[in-house]
């Protein structure tokens, strides 16, 4: 059978590639190609993320309060979340 006598096949949409990245060595996943500081925090649980800042392992890069920065992901990215509130002592 040559090219020309195979049936047409509908394209395959490829698989949504998932991207692993950590925050506090915590796994996480997403198939987005960017996400928002704020969003990082959320799905990792630090809510509400206003009270955590963000911290960029590679390179280093601290996020502050800019949680609608746009940051683009990579595979095995790593990222510090701290909380930015007092911390009580006994």
């Amino acid at each position: 059978m040559t090219q020309l006598d195979k049936p047409d096949k509908p394209d395959k949409p490829d698989k949504e590639h998932v991207i692993t990245y950590f925050v506090n060595g915590e796994e996480e996943h997403t198939t987005e190609k960017e996400l928002s500081v704020g969003s990082i925090l959320q799905k990792a649980g630090f809510t509400p993320s206003s009270d955590y800042t963000l911290t960029g392992e590679n390179p280093p890069q601290d996020f502050d309060s800019r949680y609608d920065e746009m940051v683009h992901m990579h595979q095995n990215e790593r990222f510090t979340a701290r909380f930015k509130g007092p911390t009580p002592t006994s």
